[in-house]
């Protein structure tokens, strides 16, 4: 399939699949009390995304990764790292932090809600504050966590500065932390694009990071390591 066409193709289903999965995923919500089977929807969309688009993922230290509860911080370089990471992480039941704003979107929005995602308020220090003792409540609860520490896409690739307040969700909840580097994306939908290009992704996975015997205090030193290991993933290149 060309690049066009993909492109046309995955227009298409978005416009006719947002409403259908966002109302399916409500529905099973409804009746799944930990919401499992709805996120095997999510994944599946994100899955139908990634093949529609033609693009290709390979995985790098999942299989050293012991099953349990995480929460993953990765670099953030495109839209397509949500896909990514939900067909990479599909083991651990991760659920996203997402604008709050994302959540008052017709089906979308909705759907969001149903998954267990979980609404992040980015203008207000107190509502973000109580967002993340929300997201550590949601990791006790079962669930892992994905975290973009930078708080945005790059848009040249380039790691930007970390937000450092995310790295309380592991203290608080008392789970490692796991650094995630994604390489490709940038490529394939880069920031203010809407073109999508095939191609090849790669996810490196580095060892969990023991939160064990960490304070508040130590969020800063936590986001230095997961920091250094992204990095040095990066800088090998696509």
């Amino acid at each position: 399939m060309g690049v066009f066409l993909r492109n046309i193709a995955l227009g298409l289903f978005i416009l006719v699949s947002v409403p259908f999965f966002g109302m399916v995923a409500i529905l099973v919500a409804l009746l799944e009390s930990r919401k499992i089977l709805a996120h095997k929807i999510a994944w599946l969309w994100c899955r139908l995304i990634l093949f529609i688009s033609g693009v290709k993922v390979e995985v790098e230290g999942l299989k050293g990764l012991p099953p349990g509860r995480y929460v993953f911080f990765a670099n953030h370089q495109s839209q397509m790292d949500i896909p990514v990471l939900e067909e990479v992480l599909r083991p651990f039941e991760i659920r996203f932090l997402a604008k709050k704003s994302l959540f008052r979107i017709p089906f979308f929005g909705w759907g969001l809600a149903a998954l267990g995602y979980i609404p992040v308020e980015r203008e207000d220090p107190r509502e973000g504050l109580r967002s993340l003792l929300a997201c550590a409540e949601r990791v006790k609860a079962g669930y892992s966590v994905v975290v973009f520490p930078e708080g945005t896409r790059s848009p040249d690739g380039r790691l930007l500065p970390f937000k450092t307040a995310g790295f309380l969700i592991p203290i608080k909840a008392g789970v490692p932390a796991v650094p995630v580097a994604i390489l490709g994306t940038r490529k394939i939908l880069p920031k203010g694009s809407l073109f999508v290009n095939p191609g090849r992704v790669k996810v490196i996975i580095g060892d969990p990071i023991s939160t064990e015997g960490l304070t508040n205090k130590d969020k800063e030193s936590l986001a230095r390591e997961v920091r250094s290991f992204i990095e040095e993933a990066l800088s090998r290149g696509p």
